[in-house]
């Protein structure tokens, strides 16, 4: 929690596909905390980036909101 009179931070995400040279909004968020990455396989490699701000408690319900994704479980368990 932030101080008497200091701002709480909030954090802007935008994240847009890139495909042929346009620029298809994905997201655009605006809220407390935030967690994201980028990734690239590569042969048996993986390199990413990895950015997060916010609450600590806020940020692990995020990351764990993201590790139970529906969608993210049905893919990998599908060998992608």
């Amino acid at each position: 929690m932030a101080p008497p009179n200091q701002p709480t931070a909030r954090y802007r995400v935008i994240c847009y596909e890139l495909v042929d040279g346009r620029q298809n909004l994905i997201m655009d968020s605006t809220d407390h905390g935030f967690v994201a990455a980028t990734g690239r396989i590569t042969g048996a490699l993986m390199d990413g980036d990895l950015a997060h701000a916010g609450p600590h408690g806020l940020q692990a319900h995020l990351a764990l909101m993201i590790a139970n994704d529906k969608q993210l479980l049905r893919d990998h368990t599908r060998g992608h």
